[in-house]
């Protein structure tokens, strides 16, 4: 059973801001500056890497979307985080190109579930290691991982 249309138009509306939130967080800082690089917890990302992150799942979760508006239940296999960092080579990203590229996706993941009837909030795809996920318990799941990366920015600014 998915959110009463009303409760979901917050979701929503908290998917489409996360980038102008970070945009803030982040602004003025120039590409070249050395807070992009710095890892106060050796086990997380940096900034730098923290937007690549964000920039390369935004058409994954947008292909999910589509996947689960168009099959019946599809699988959605587990991507290798670690390798992503490797083949995209993370750490020599440009920060601002890939707050830009977030943005644009984060546009287009909102612009299909914009599109959604009530109906397609419940639609279901089986995630790999997890079980099935509804339409909107992976909005949830997005939301709750933007939330975290925003936590860690506001942390690694203060550091």
């Amino acid at each position: 059973m998915s959110f009463p249309a009303p409760a979901r138009t917050y979701l929503f509306k908290a998917l489409a801001g996360t980038p102008d939130v970070l945009a803030k967080l982040l602004a003025g800082i120039e590409a070249t500056d050395p807070i992009w690089d710095k890892r106060p917890d050796l086990e997380r990302f940096s900034l730098r890497e923290v937007l690549a992150h964000l920039a390369d799942w935004e058409p994954i979760w947008k292909s999910r979307f589509e996947r689960m508006r168009d099959e019946e239940n599809p699988f959605l296999g587990s991507v290798d985080e670690g390798q992503l960092v490797i083949d995209h080579d993370y750490a020599h990203q440009d920060p601002i190109a890939n707050l830009a590229r977030y943005k644009q996706g984060r546009r287009e993941l909102v612009d299909v579930l914009g599109a959604l009837s009530d109906e397609d909030w419940d639609k279901t795809g089986y995630r790999e290691f997890v079980g099935d996920l509804t339409v909107q318990m992976l909005a949830s799941l997005i939301q709750s991982h933007d939330g975290y990366h925003l936590v860690q920015v506001v942390k690694w600014l203060e550091a």
